[in-house]
Order: C-alpha cells, then sequence, then structure tokens
C-alpha cells in the first residue's frame, strides 16, 4: 500500500492507520479549538444574548456541505479532500484554486490556534505570579513558535502517532467542558435574574451583528474537512468517513450551543455594562473570565483546557494543511518538494515542515484577527466549490460506488452553495481589508497557475 518513488507511472500515497475514533476525534479536535476559546469573546460582542442561536446556524449551515463531504468522501477517499474533488469535477482551474484556498485557511487556522495557544500561555505564567522575562506579546509568539515545532515533529513521525496523541488532548478538553457546562447551568438555577441576560437587548448590533458572529466563528465549524483530508490514511473510508463527519459535527454543534448559553446566562457583569460588552472587552480570555465567576479553580481549569483546545486545533490543522500541500505538490501544483514522502516514516514530512514555516511567519507578521476572517471566506468558497462538485461527480461517475449519499439531492448542495456564497460576500463587505487579502491571495495563485504550474502539470 505504501510506495515512495520518483517513477512516474507509480503514485506516491500514504498507509491506512486511522480507524473510526481516530479520525473522529481528529474532526472534534480541529472545531473545539480557537473558535470556542480565542474567539469566542468577540463574536459574543457582536451577537449579543443570542450567541448560542448564532453557534446553531452556523451549525445547521455547515452540515448542508458536511453531507457534501460525507459522499465524496465516502467514493474518493484521497489526501487533499475537498482539493481533488474539485480538481475531478471541475477542471485543472477551479482544483488548483481550491487547493490553494484551503491551503491558505489551514496555514491562517494554524497561526490562529499557535497565537491563541501563547496567549493562554501567557495568562497561566501571571497566575504563577513568576515575572515574565519578555513582554506579554513577545512571550505569547514564543509560546507560538514551540507548540508549532512539536506538533510539526510529530505530525512528521506519522499519522497514528499525531492521532494518537490528539485523542488524548481532545478526550481531556470535551471533559474540561462538560463540567464547565454544568457549573455555568447550576449557576443559572442558583441566580433569579439570570433572564435579564438574555432580555436586555436582544439584538443590539441587529441581525447582522448575528451574521458577523457566524462569519468569525465559522472556522470553528470546519473540522470535518481535516476528517476529508485523511481520507487516503483511513481505515475502511467507504464508511468511517461519513460516520465520523457526522458524530463530530452533531458534538460539536451541542457543546457550542451549551457553551453559548451558560456564558450568557451565568455571568454576572460589573455594574452599567452588558454581559456581552464585558465578554467582548476580554477577547481571548473571556472564557476564562467566565469560568472564574462560577466554577471552582475555573480560571486554572479552562485555561488548561484552552491549551489543549488550540493544541489538539493545531495539530488537526497542521496535519490537514501538509496533506493538501502533499497533493498539490504530487500532481505538481505546488513544487515538488511538497510531494515526497518520507522513506521510512511514509509521511509527508517536507510538506509538514514547509507548512509549519508558513505558519510561523503568518503568525509573527501578520493582523490575524483580518487574516482570520479571510480564512473563513476560503473555507466558504472551497465549500461553494465541493457543493458544486459533488452535483457534477453525480453525473460524471454514477459507477462509482458511494457508502453514502446526499439526500434530496440537489437541494441540499443548492442550499449549500447559497449560504456559503451569501456568507463570504457578506464578510467580504463588512469586515475591513479582508475582500482585499481574500482577493491579493486568489489573483496571486490564479498567475502562479497559470504562468507556471499548468505546464508543470501537464509535462507531467
Amino acid at each position: 500500500m505504501v510506495a515512495n518513488t520518483h517513477n512516474k507511472t507509480d503514485k506516491v500515497t500514504l498507509s491506512r492507520t486511522l480507524g473510526l475514533f481516530d479520525i473522529t476525534m481528529i474532526g472534534i479536535g480541529a472545531m473545539i479549538g480557537a473558535g470556542i476559546f480565542v474567539l469566542i469573546g468577540i463574536a459574543a460582542g457582536h451577537a449579543g444574548p443570542v450567541l448560542a442561536i448564532a453557534f446553531l446556524l452556523n451549525g445547521i449551515i455547515t452540515t448542508f456541505t458536511a453531507v457534501s463531504y460525507a459522499e465524496l468522501g465516502s467514493c474518493f477517499p484521497a489526501a487533499g479532500g475537498g482539493y481533488k474533488w474539485v480538481k475531478e469535477g471541475l477542471g485543472g482551474t477551479q482544483g488548483f484554486l481550491a487547493g490553494w484556498m484551503n491551503w491558505f485557511a489551514y496555514i491562517v487556522a494554524c497561526a490562529l490556534y499557535g497565537l491563541g495557544f501563547g496567549r493562554l500561555a501567557v495568562e497561566l505564567w501571571l497566575l504563577t505570579g513568576i515575572p515574565l522575562p519578555l513582554t506579554e506579546h513577545q512571550l505569547a509568539i514564543c509560546f507560538m513558535v514551540l507548540i508549532i515545532a512539536i506538533f510539526a515533529y510529530i505530525n512528521s513521525r506519522g499519522a497514528s502517532e499525531a492521532g494518537l496523541v490528539g485523542n488524548v488532548v481532545t478526550t481531556a478538553k470535551v471533559i474540561i467542558l462538560i463540567i464547565f457546562v454544568g457549573f455555568g447551568v447550576y449557576a443559572i438555577v442558583g441566580n433569579p435574574n439570570w433572564v435579564d441576560n438574555f432580555s436586555d437587548g436582544l439584538l443590539p448590533n441587529g441581525i447582522g451583528g448575528v451574521f458577523i458572529a457566524m462569519g468569525m466563528t465559522f472556522i470553528a465549524f470546519e473540522g470535518y474537512e481535516i476528517i476529508a483530508q485523511s481520507g487516503e490514511e483511513v481505515k475502511n473510508p467507504t464508511q468511517n468517513i461519513p460516520r465520523a463527519i457526522f458524530i463530530s459535527i452533531i458534538a460539536v454543534v451541542i457543546i457550542y450551543v451549551l457553551i453559548g448559553f451558560v456564558v450568557i446566562g451565568a455571568v454576572v457583569p460589573p455594574p452599567g455594562l452588558s454581559v456581552w460588552d464585558y465578554l467582548a472587552g476580554a477577547k481571548e480570555v473571556a472564557i476564562v473570565r467566565a469560568a472564574e465567576q462560577f466554577m471552582p479553580m475555573g480560571g486554572i481549569l479552562i485555561l488548561i483546557s484552552g491549551l489543549a483546545s488550540t493544541m489538539s486545533a493545531l495539530n488537526a490543522t497542521i496535519y490537514s494543511s501538509s496533506r493538501v500541500s502533499f497533493a498539490m505538490g504530487r500532481d505538481s501544483n505546488l513544487p515538488t518538494a511538497f510531494g515526497s514522502i518520507h522513506p521510512k516514516l511514509h509521511t509527508p514530512s517536507r510538506a509538514v515542515f514547509l507548512s509549519a514555516v508558513m505558519v510561523v511567519l503568518m503568525g509573527m507578521t501578520l493582523p490575524i484577527e483580518q487574516v482570520a476572517a479571510a480564512a473563513n471566506i476560503m473555507f466558504l468558497l472551497l465549500f461553494t466549490q465541493v457543493n458544486i462538485a459533488v452535483m457534477t461527480l453525480r453525473r460524471r461517475r454514477p459507477e462509482v460506488h458511494r457508502g453514502y449519499k446526499v439526500p434530496f439531492f440537489p437541494w441540499i448542495p443548492l442550499m449549500g452553495i447559497v449560504t456559503n456564497l451569501g456568507m463570504a460576500v457578506f464578510l467580504a463587505t463588512k469586515i475591513g481589508g479582508v475582500g482585499l487579502v481574500s482577493l491579493v491571495w486568489i489573483a496571486s495563485g490564479l498567475l502562479l497557475y497559470w504562468g507556471y504550474f499548468s505546464k508543470r502539470e501537464e509535462e507531467d
């Protein structure tokens, strides 16, 4: 099954070592990351008391696309996921663009998770009372570089090793978050005025605020895309990929909605300040401030859970960004270094290393909130392409066995196209600079493809 050869007649492939539990945990680990820890304060500031509804709507919208991923993952399991399907269903230029946007989105997601880890690690350091050796920002960058290097090394060792570490970390953070929700519900029951937190200005920023909150946190609902990226390394992918996608989405949406409910309902803000403005002011540590109010040792426990969350999300996104770039390198859509396999470990070690370097550079140099919003746009545009691809591949490749089929075809993919495009356009126009960042990345990719990579691909 594993081959590592430079003979163009043979295909470089990866080994199937991941079971249903492994890939489900990879998906959950990717989704319960920066979205709930780093971005919940920002989302609360925009959505107000309907934060939980914004999370629920995101869950519904992402499910329209998840069913397309489930069908395509069951019949075309390969490293690269959406990139490979769009290339097969819509042709070379669209395929390259899908991979190019996907790679960018994962690198930015990694940078966001790395910075989130660094910020939470600094917060934990401050709790110890030990003087800081650097400024808070400099120390956060140091922690970011360290954790990215660790997980790049783990991923270069093999998918099963990365999966084992991810399973342990993901299980730990889910348990802590369930405890957090339990204490939050207990605090709400003990507070006769908790309803005031929800009734005081239901839509403080209008319906547009809810859409912005959805757009900012949409990156937290795309973990099933990583399940598809692992298709070439999954045992029995025809059944396991659809199952893992649905299990992970259901689990994560339930957790997110419950957390969105308790952080609004259980927190008592300072006098004269609404609960969502208080959470927005706390920014990356909003959930820590909430836990400090109603959970014994809540601040420390949630910081530990936040560190675990950003670590497992980092693990999953480094894994996925390397698989996209590996698939593109193998197809001559990126430099061939990306498409090589380590002769002993049978992993795309160069793709892992090069992607990790990009993550560090992006985390150190770019305005991360704007670029994170641009990454959301990239995911939304990719999901639009995948929904189109599931329809074209049904027509072009009807003979392929599908372990799962999209119900109510083609209406659900069409709803996915409309909602994803609508959210992408809304984000691009409402958040300053995001549309420009997105256009520059897409345009530079197209120039590279038309000017160089398409010719290389044709030669190969």
